[in-house]
């Protein structure tokens, strides 16, 4: 079976233009290093700052395991990013996750890369094809759950 034409093989390819395209976008400039995923959750908490984050919510905003969000919170707090409110809730062994000034900083330094991105993506695309593109990736996804 010839994979060109799968689903599997152009969300792949489009992965790695995405990937390309932000490494070429983020050469030279001022920004600490970060794997994508470390600025995905930062934007999500960024976004989500008049609520309560916790663990839980980025495992299940990004569809990934507990051990894999629970290395990723360690890094971001490693890192400086993120802090950790023990006791906030009534469940007290939960531990509420909040940005830090040096995250802030740096989601706001690397936003309008962020805009460009979306543009560039969505360029020559029109709002009823986005829905739809939307639509689908949706019950593509859902396939999976």
């Amino acid at each position: 079976m010839d994979p060109h034409g799968t689903i599997g093989y152009e969300l792949r390819e489009l992965s790695i233009l995405f990937v390309r395209f932000i490494e070429k976008e983020k050469a030279g400039k001022d920004f600490e290093e970060m794997h994508r995923m470390q600025a995905w959750t930062l934007s999500f908490l960024y976004e989500n700052q008049h609520k309560p984050i916790f663990q839980k919510d980025i495992e299940k905003e990004f569809s990934i395991r507990k051990s894999t969000t629970s290395n990723l919170v360690k890094r971001l707090k490693n890192n400086g990013y993120i802090d950790e409110r023990k006791g906030t809730q009534p469940d007290k062994r939960l531990k509420e996750i909040v940005l830090t000034e040096k995250a802030i900083e740096q989601i706001n330094a690397f936003r309008p890369y962020v805009e460009k991105l979306e543009e560039t993506i969505t360029q020559g695309i029109s709002e009823a094809e986005l829905a739809q593109f939307k639509e689908t990736l949706s019950k593509i996804k859902a396939n999976f759950k």
